[in-house]
């Protein structure tokens, strides 16, 4: 009867790839496999036949960038319209990520909103963003699209996964089916828990890969409008009082200097005052001298 040494199958597995985090494979050890009866039932005919040349379509993971702007009191209401767009849809097809505004005098002046919709849709409810936007008198000031291509990145997780399973199942059949030293039946009970390891591992990265494809993500900003020339008198009147408030600034920083140099000014003049006293004496007394 034909045998397999599984150690080539491993050291196959081994050079053509890696753990999703990047981590090497773990060395297993070589058993003998006996191929399966299904193996020995394929006829070369079979085997030499032509096969369709399967066309795979690119999976794409897209991600969507809007920016709005629109009075600041109107931010607030329009994040609130967007959020209820995306739970009509339901979970399954939006979900809501992540929500924030920020305020500046009581009236919200940011924000932004962070969503995962179906792939499917995403342009259309794009859109409609845009138009609950236009009908709260604001408007979109940029946006893009932005596409990565994940095919290659699931056909080599894909890959690992059948060679890992595979594996998994012959070595599972040796340590049925074979008698052996404990040494060897321990240490391929160690070599299948490292490759189920693997296989939990892949299994996780590919479910994630095709979740970016299925769901896209659009992220939202929201900024305030800048003041219209129709608040001009509420300019005028800000700047008239910014300009009191730094004269007063002024005033009560020179008034302050005054006050500290005052002292030093007084003890300056008493000094002055009692040197010129003091030099009139001696000019009166030599003059007294020389009559």
């Amino acid at each position: 009867m034909r045998y397999v040494v599984i150690g080539a199958v491993i050291l196959s597995l081994t050079a053509c790839s890696k753990a999703p985090n990047g981590a090497p494979a773990q060395k297993l050890n070589t058993y003998d496999v006996e191929p399966s009866a299904q193996e020995l039932a394929k006829s070369p005919s079979a085997a030499n036949a032509p096969q369709p040349i399967a066309v795979a379509i690119p999976q794409m993971a897209y991600s969507y960038k809007y920016a709005f702007r629109l009075a600041g009191d109107a931010i607030g209401r329009a994040e609130q319209t967007h959020v209820a767009l995306c739970d009509r849809l339901g979970p399954a097809r939006c979900q809501v990520l992540a929500l924030d505004s920020g305020k500046s005098d009581g009236t919200a002046s940011t924000g932004t909103l962070k969503l995962r919709v179906q792939s499917s849709i995403a342009r259309r409810f794009g859109q409609q963003l845009q138009d609950t936007v236009a009908k709260a008198g604001g408007r979109a000031v940029s946006s893009s699209i932005v596409a990565e291509d994940v095919s290659k990145d699931i056909v080599d997780t894909e890959a690992r996964l059948r060679q890992r399973t595979l594996l998994v199942e012959r070595l599972t059949e040796i340590l049925r089916t074979r008698s052996g030293k404990v040494s060897e039946l321990v240490e391929a009970e160690r070599s299948v828990a490292a490759a189920q390891e693997e296989i939990d591992q892949a299994k996780g990265w590919l479910g994630e890969l095709r979740g970016r494809v299925a769901m896209s993500t659009i992220e939202i900003s929201y900024d305030a409008v800048a003041a219209d020339p129709g608040s001009r008198r509420s300019g005028l009147g800000d700047s008239i009082a910014g300009s009191w408030s730094t004269f007063s600034i002024g005033i009560a920083a020179i008034l302050s200097t005054l006050i500290f140099l005052a002292p030093w000014a007084l003890l300056a003049g008493l000094g002055y005052f009692g040197w010129r006293t003091i030099r009139g004496r001696v000019h009166r007394r030599a003059e007294n001298d020389h009559a």
